[in-house]
């Protein structure tokens, strides 16, 4: 099984979730969303989900989507950040390949999986940002929003689970990681096939051609995205 998944906490779910889910279902694509939460059961918690939940269950069969949960008491905004990559490997322990995504993008296409056809991994490469320095220029070399990853890439998510377990919870530590890992198993060829990894399936920019669209800041509020994001959820 392939899965489109990621991974956020209750607020981050109540406000995205459904949306994210509902529009991968739509477009045949299996979504697997972990939700961070302090007790390992949401529901038994404090509820403020069991709506957007419950909505699920009335709209989808359960074995349409799936959702699993990160016990945590970790409040900082980098850990829900990067939690889909610190737990990747494992969810790689029951799936053939996964595309890792932001919880607040949704999809307008199905997924094309053989765009990945000979490829292990693949990551959104590009310049770094203008103006940026040190840390912050490394982990611009990366756009997180979309991971692609097959069961033969664990390895190379369990180095970058190390990484940011190394580097600790300051922000742009996934995209670091991500980065330098990478480069590590490039200039080495360690043998896992790599490409990088096409903008439709992280598109900012909301093209008609984007098969994810991925609302960043202020541009989450943009018409022409809450249009479309309704249309497709």
């Amino acid at each position: 099984m392939r899965y489109l998944f990621a991974s956020c906490d209750e607020k981050y779910f109540v406000e995205h979730g459904v949306q994210f889910i509902n529009s991968a279902i739509n477009q045949g694509v299996f979504p697997w969303v972990d939700i961070i939460n302090p007790d390992s059961d949401l529901l038994l918690l404090s509820g403020k989900a069991i709506k957007s939940l419950n909505l699920l269950r009335m709209t989808h069969d359960d074995d349409t989507y799936k959702i699993t949960y990160t016990k945590s008491n970790i409040t900082d905004r980098t850990f829900y950040a990067c939690n889909r990559f610190i737990k990747a490997s494992e969810i790689l322990l029951n799936a053939e390949a996964i595309l890792i995504t932001d919880i607040d993008c949704f999809l307008r296409k199905p997924i094309e999986w053989d765009d990945f056809a000979d490829a292990d991994y693949s990551l959104y490469l590009r310049d770094p940002l203008p103006g940026t320095v040190g840390w912050e220029n490394t982990g611009t070399h990366v756009g997180a929003g979309a991971v692609y990853l097959t069961q033969k890439a664990r390895i190379f998510m369990e180095f970058v689970k190390r990484q940011i377990e190394h580097y600790g919870l300051v922000w742009f530590v996934d995209q670091v990681s991500l980065w330098e890992v990478h480069e590590h198993f490039r200039t080495n060829n360690l043998g896992l096939r790599f490409k990088e990894m096409p903008q439709k399936y992280i598109d900012w920019e909301f093209t008609e051609d984007g098969v994810i669209w991925t609302g960043k800041g202020s541009r989450k509020t943009q018409t022409n995205y809450l249009e479309e994001r309704d249309r497709a959820s």
